[in-house]
């Protein structure tokens, strides 16, 4: 038997009195905790608003994922009726449940409201230590499940993230920082793929996204699960933008991101692929073909040269239109000595790519010192095991020709280089004595742009970027947003993500009439969270990445990186130190756990009053309830009472954990 709730959003007065009645029965004082949850909620534009509440308690999961991440064991689902209790005396007790320093954080700090210094840094927010910690238990469909809520693209960031996280994972004052980056992509490759179900769409508006990068997958995965119809164009054969034509194969697979984009066109994106839009008449286009709003993401693919002597030189390339040509099949030609002028990810890339197509040489120059790179560690060491030389802290003149074709880059050794206001780059030389990197073939990796086949009326920033609201991403013509690269300029992958989500909220709040800017969230710096570290913390290294041999990989785009086996994934999860606490709050996909402004608050959530409930009686605020908008029971007799109906106005119904909830809509 399976105790359930239902609740008739049609009927509902919002008169609160069942918070009232709930909070006077189980004697919770008022603050911020309270076991009945009950939310506003707004839709359509003015005049033609629907305003409604939702009662948002504890749902008594079939399988409660809150009871698998408890480090307590405190939270159980009783047998007799599926009600999911919580044992007091358990909660936050013998295990550590948060080692955030409550005197060093200040008289502000509520345990509840506390995230994780990598959940903070994370640009989208994940709930980094709730997911790894189902991970740890071996509940990886669960954890996947939980990255999905917020991230659109699990296969591609557990490869190609820069991932913030792990620089601020507080596990480095014990030994290493966790590989959040790898856990995400072991789950996201080793739960069978699960076709979801195609969205209803419940709003009348239609979006409209300019571009299939990032930026633009994580709008569109947003604003389909708002109940907006969404398609995408793409001017590219391939969707994906930067993804499928920027990265190359060997660190992020085509099957490995098609898998991810397929997720979203199952939910009911629309993608059309070789469908170029100007920024003008295209715009306007799509305005007449009644969409609501537009979204602006063509990333950065214009590369740039170094505004030096020689680069109309046969055999001068530029990195973006070299890493294009090579993803998509065509028949690249290089010399058998290359140089890559750029010291980022992207010459990294070019580099790579180029020993793969059988360059004898390849060299990476950059400005910076090895020290300095703007590449990641883990790039700058796979791409010197493959034998690609560095030369570092160089300037460059000229490029060197014979017979028009490439031979060399004059270089000048430089011990500095600083940046002025402008961004352009200062030296300190060393001497004027010019020395020659012989080459046949050099790619510039030193920066990009949006290539804009007309802009029109929009404006664009002295650096090329389109101009915008920092906040609100609208740019200076009604209904049209931008996101991504060609926003914030050259960032990455996950910063995209995260813009392409700040600008599908916004989206939906100008198609539902409301342009007020949203009032910040308080959040402290991921580097101003103090813990304190328990004692009995054993020290263990982090779990290394398998890698194929160099001498495997050179000469093919295989995926390096072999990932991690379930065993060494649970390892590696266990070493989370579960910073912030409250793995059942964050687990749970209605957040119905709740937490006091007390010292050791205990776990709050509705119980369905089992106390009354053991003496036949209905839960208190369904006797409460004047407009007879509450029940509860057996989910049999509210079936047979009701329908069985899962969809209301304003929540997003998890069918994968299936909670013993009916709801009527309204």
């Amino acid at each position: 038997m399976q105790v359930g709730f239902y609740f008739d959003q049609s009927r509902c007065a919002g008169c609160h009195a069942c918070r009232i009645a709930c909070k006077d029965w189980h004697d919770v004082p008022a603050g911020p905790a309270s076991w009945m949850r009950i939310n506003y909620h707004e839709e359509g534009p003015f005049p033609d608003i629907f305003c409604s509440y939702l009662i948002s308690p504890c749902y008594h999961c079939e399988e409660p994922v809150c009871s698998f991440v408890c480090p307590n064991e405190a939270i159980t689902k009783r047998e007799n009726d599926g009600i999911v209790v919580i044992d007091q005396d358990k909660c936050r007790e013998e295990h550590h449940c948060g080692i955030i320093s409550k005197e060093k954080m200040g008289p502000n700090f509520l345990y509840g409201e506390t995230q994780a210094p990598c959940q903070i840094a994370c640009p989208v927010h994940l709930h980094i230590p709730a997911y790894t910690t189902l991970i740890a238990n071996g509940k990886f469909k669960e954890s996947l499940d939980l990255i999905r809520q917020r991230m659109p693209l699990p296969s591609v960031c557990g490869r190609v993230c820069l991932h913030p996280c792990e620089d601020v994972c507080k596990r480095q004052e014990v030994d290493q920082a966790i590989a959040i980056e790898s856990l995400k992509g072991f789950v996201a490759d080793h739960v069978p793929l699960e076709t979801p179900n195609k969205i209803k769409q419940t709003q009348s508006a239609k979006v409209a996204i300019i571009g299939s990068g990032p930026a633009g997958l994580s709008a569109a995965y947003d604003l389909i699960r708002l109940g907006y119809e969404v398609t995408i164009f793409e001017s590219l054969p391939l969707a994906g933008g930067m993804l499928t034509v920027g990265i190359p194969n060997h660190r992020l697979p085509r099957e490995i991101l098609k898998k991810d984009i397929d997720y979203i066109k199952a939910l009911g994106v629309e993608i059309k692929i070789n469908t170029p839009i100007d920024l003008e008449n295209g715009i306007n286009d799509l305005f007449k073909q009644d969409y609501g709003a537009v979204l602006i993401a063509i990333g950065n693919h214009r590369g740039t040269k170094l505004k030096i002597p020689g680069v109309e030189l046969d055999g001068a390339l530029v990195g973006t239109s070299f890493m294009r040509d090579v993803n998509l099949g065509k028949d690249v030609k290089i010399g058998s000595k290359v140089i890559v002028i750029g010291g980022g990810n992207v010459a990294m890339d070019c580099a790579r790519t180029a020993r793969r197509l059988g360059a004898a040489e390849v060299a990476v120059s950059c400005l910076e010192c090895c020290d300095d790179m703007p590449a990641t560690d883990s790039e700058v060491e796979h791409a010197r095991e493959e034998g690609i030389q560095i030369h570092d802290s160089h300037t460059f003149t000229r490029i060197e020709g014979y017979n028009g074709k490439v031979s060399g880059v004059g270089c000048l050794d430089i011990t500095a280089c600083t940046f002025d206001e402008d961004g352009q780059p200062q030296f300190n030389i060393v001497n004027d004595e010019e020395h020659i990197l012989e080459a046949d073939t050099v790619i510039f990796a030193i920066g990009q742009t949006p290539d804009f086949s007309n802009s029109g009326k929009i404006k664009v920033s002295s650096t090329g970027t389109i101009e915008a609201d920092p906040e609100t991403q609208l740019i200076n013509k009604e209904g049209v947003f931008v996101a991504g690269d060609c926003f914030s300029g050259v960032a990455s992958i996950i910063d995209a993500i995260a813009s392409g989500q700040n600008a599908a909220s916004h989206i939906h709040r100008f198609l539902q009439g409301d342009v007020l800017r949203k009032r910040p969230s308080p959040m402290s710096k991921a580097t101003e969270v103090e813990v304190d570290i328990p004692s009995d913390i054993v020290k263990a290294n982090r779990q290394p990445m398998p890698n194929l041999p160099p001498t495997e990989r050179v000469s093919n785009f295989k995926e390096v990186a072999m990932g991690y086996s379930q065993e060494a994934a649970i390892a590696e999860a266990k070493r989370c130190l579960n910073c912030a606490g409250h793995l059942c709050k964050d687990v749970c996909p209605y957040s119905a756990p709740q937490f006091g402004a007390e010292e050791k608050a205990k776990m709050q959530k509705c119980n369905f009053c089992i106390d009354r409930h053991e003496e036949g009686k209905q839960p208190v605020c369904v006797e409460s309830c004047y407009a007879r908008a509450l029940d509860s029971g057996t989910l049999e007799e509210l079936k047979a009472k009701y329908g069985e109906i899962q969809e209301t106005s304003g929540f997003v119904y998890s069918k994968k954990l299936k909670p013993a909830v009916i709801f009527k809509p309204k």
